[in-house]
């Protein structure tokens, strides 16, 4: 079993850099998953954490598995080509 904490600071920072990779501004990555640009900003910072269902929503806009927001790690099986 792994033991790692989740530190939030890096996680706003994986965030930050996928929603930047993809060019999308806080305001269109906010609406895509439903919260206000100010709680964008708030994750990216470590400032709020957030819900399952909005780790959820917010993988699938950011198209990444849950794995990389939380730990910064993909899944064994996980294949770049195949996403």
């Amino acid at each position: 079993m792994m033991n790692q904490e989740l530190d939030m600071f890096e996680m706003g920072k994986r965030i930050r850099d996928r929603r930047e990779f993809l060019k999308l501004t806080r305001e269109q990555l906010a609406e895509k998953i439903d919260v206000s640009p100010q709680f964008v900003s708030d994750l990216e910072y470590g400032n709020k954490g957030m819900t399952l269902r909005r780790l959820f929503t917010l993988c699938r806009a950011l198209d990444v598995w849950s794995d990389y927001i939380l730990v910064g790690t993909y899944p064994k099986d996980y294949n770049e080509a195949n996403v």
